[in-house]
């Protein structure tokens, strides 16, 4: 570790008196919380931890009495250490007050926000303000993201490396500030852009005049080359959402075809498909040519550029842009006199990763969290409304570990729902009401797919019988919307009682367009209560092989286009009042009345093929008999009775 006497170090915490630094380690990087590690010591030897966690505290890196870096956060640890003649030593880390988001998880839902607007709102609602943001790019608003027990650091992790933000901080004296980009050109250089020089020398030893880079190893390793992906979108079904990005100005020394294939993509269109594409194979390759740098020049920091001066090979003296650092320093005239070594002086080193200043870098995708079985959710919708759904019988649900509990239709995403059947405009569907419980299902696991597998009885929604008193009945019982009543298909497989069921609570309309048959092996039973209407398009046949009876409260009219057939086996009777006519299977005809008349508009003609034509009178008159067969003998007797009269 090279020496250099005009360097020291100091820290100093918010409340109470500034320590004296014996040495230091400080990781720091793109996209990741720093963690400085202090050893510590003081002239107090039982200093209070309230005035330490959790608080801010500085540490300067000095050269003579100018300060060249700043690195400001909160104390995460404190630690008290043994004491000696005059002094006790410590133990502090500091870390950014992003680092405390680590200390956070939640399950929590955000609709329609772009990856930038959700991670501001979470660090507005820790009170993290002291960011910046140097977003460049329009990023897409996600319908629906899901924070899936994650720590609120891993989340928003997650999502800046899916949509290729980053992330790194810059230090003041009294703050430091979190700076979000999704361009790591625009994260500047270490002194002003046109002049940065750092110096390459390689032969070290003793006190350094200047500070410099005293190893640069350049390396280059075969990487994937093309990244393909392809997902799914059921608004679109047909389209494969397949999107290409390659490496192409990056490949000379390696071969073309390692393909690396991901499905599901995690996007639903293309203007999120082909940024989220390239994106993953930047971060494949973010380590593909990669130089690694040792030296003792502090001004090194993660994002800032640098111009490499004095390399024996003249291609590698260009601008290179810091990634990673870990910077190490001691400083042995703390101890004073209460340690061997004590005389050595100041030390400082720091080992780091740098890019090409042409090239990009994305952070490696971070792993997303997986569902692993169903969950329970609640049918939810705006007040008042009992069936909520889209065109596509899509529902909206309230997750009981969702703690917003908006419990109307801003509760979730639209969820698709399994149905029976689904076809073409043809199939099965029965939509959800608001307040039945649904099991949730996440299409490969992803908690911003889910979708309702099924649905579940509980307390407060009870089945439509008693059970298990009702354990044979299987049914399809619905409920009147806005209104009580039901409609509803049932079977009772109870042995001696198997039934099967309808109610329409209204209408019940039947279309079939060919035959229809019915055969009832017992008896039938039909009521209407009002009209019936039956139309027969051709002919009609009824069967009664026993009795067959009717009754008309009131009228009855036939009306028969063409001939009325009655065929009656022993006697046909009708009966009117007082008026009785008998048609018997012997041949005989008996009208039974009061008075009858008879009329005959034109011609009248009554015969008889044998016997006699008695027409009698009943009290003082007495009957007579017309012989003969011809109509002039009946004519002649029927005048000769009457004429008597």
């Amino acid at each position: 570790m090279p020496r250099q006497s005009d360097l020291r170090y100091t820290f100093e915490p918010l409340r109470g008196d500034p320590f004296e630094v014996v040495s230091f380690t400080l990781e720091e990087g793109l996209s990741q919380p720093f963690k400085l590690e202090l050893e510590l010591v003081s002239h107090h030897p039982a200093i209070d931890f309230y005035r330490m966690l959790d608080l801010a505290a500085v540490f300067t890196i000095w050269r003579d009495d100018t300060p060249v870096r700043y690195v400001h956060g909160l104390v995460s640890l404190f630690q008290q250490g043994d004491t000696g003649f005059r002094r006790t030593r410590y133990t502090a880390v500091v870390e950014p007050t992003l680092a405390r988001f680590n200390l956070r998880s939640n399950w929590r839902i955000f609709q329609s926000q772009t990856v930038p607007d959700i991670i501001t709102s979470m660090l507005a609602e820790h009170k993290l303000t002291d960011i910046r943001s140097e977003i460049c790019f329009e990023h897409q608003p996600r319908e629906y993201c899901v924070q899936a027990g994650e720590t609120d650091l891993d989340f928003i992790a997650r999502l800046a490396a899916e949509e290729g933000l980053l992330y790194t901080f810059e230090h003041r004296v009294d703050g430091h500030t979190l700076v979000l980009t999704d361009r790591v050109g625009g994260l500047g250089t270490i002194g002003t852009h046109t002049d940065c020089p750092v110096i390459y020398q390689p032969v070290g030893g003793g006190d350094s005049k200047e500070p410099a880079l005293n190893r640069f190893h350049y390396t280059e390793q075969v990487r994937t080359a093309r990244q393909v992906q392809r997902d799914y979108t059921f608004t679109h079904p047909r389209y494969d959402q397949q999107h290409t990005a390659t490496g192409d100005q990056d490949l000379k020394n390696q071969h073309k075809d390692y393909e690396r294939y991901d499905y599901p993509g995690r996007y639903k269109r293309d203007i999120a498909g082909k940024p989220f594409t390239k994106t993953r194979l930047t971060a494949l390759r973010n380590d593909a040519k990669l130089a690694h740098l040792e030296g003792d020049d502090e001004r090194l920091q993660p994002g800032l550029a640098f111009d490499l001066n004095d390399h024996p090979r003249e291609d590698f003296n260009d601008r290179w842009r810091t990634i990673a650092i870990k910077h190490e320093g001691k400083q042995h005239t703390s101890l004073q006199e209460e340690s061997f070594g004590s005389g050595l002086g100041t030390s400082y080193s720091l080992k780091a990763s740098a890019i090409r200043w042409t090239s990009d870098w994305k952070a490696p995708l971070r792993p997303k969290p997986c569902i692993d079985g169903p969950q329970i959710a609640t049918v939810v919708g705006p007040p008042g409304e009992e069936i909520y759904c889209d065109e596509w019988g899509r529902v909206k649900v309230q997750f009981p570990w969702d703690r917003s509990d908006k419990n109307n239709d801003h509760s979730s995403c639209w969820i698709r729902v399994t149905q029976g059947w689904a076809g073409a405009t043809w199939g099965s569907i029965a939509i959800p009401r608001v307040g039945q419980e649904l099991v949730i299902s996440h299409l490969d696991g992803d908690p911003d797919q889910p979708i309702a597998t099924g649905a579940a009885y509980r307390q407060t929604n009870l089945p439509p019988y008693e059970l298990p008193k009702h354990k044979t009945r299987m049914t399809i019982k619905s409920c009147t919307h806005k209104g009580e009543g039901f409609n509803e298909l049932r079977f009772e497989d109870e042995l001696g009682q198997e039934e099967v069921f309808i109610h329409a609570q209204k209408d019940q309309n039947t279309i079939v367009k060919n035959n229809q048959t019915q055969s009832i092996g017992a008896d039938r039973s039909s009521q209407v209560g009002q009209d019936e209407t039956i139309t027969v398009g051709r002919t009609r046949m009824r069967v009664v092989k026993a009795n067959d009876t009717l009754k008309v409260g009131g009228s009855k009219n036939d009306h028969v286009a063409g001939e009325y057939y009655i065929g009656v086996g022993k006697q046909l009777r009708l009966e009117c009042g007082k008026t009785v006519i008998e048609l018997n299977e012997n041949g005989d005809l008996n009208i039974t009345c009061e008075n009858f008349n008879i009329t005959g508009m034109k011609a009248g003609k009554v015969n008889t093929l044998s016997g006699k034509l008695d027409l009698n009178m009943s009290g003082k008159a007495s009957g007579t008999t017309a012989n003969g067969v011809s109509g002039a003998d009946i004519q002649s007797d029927v005048d000769g009775y009457f004429n008597h009269e």
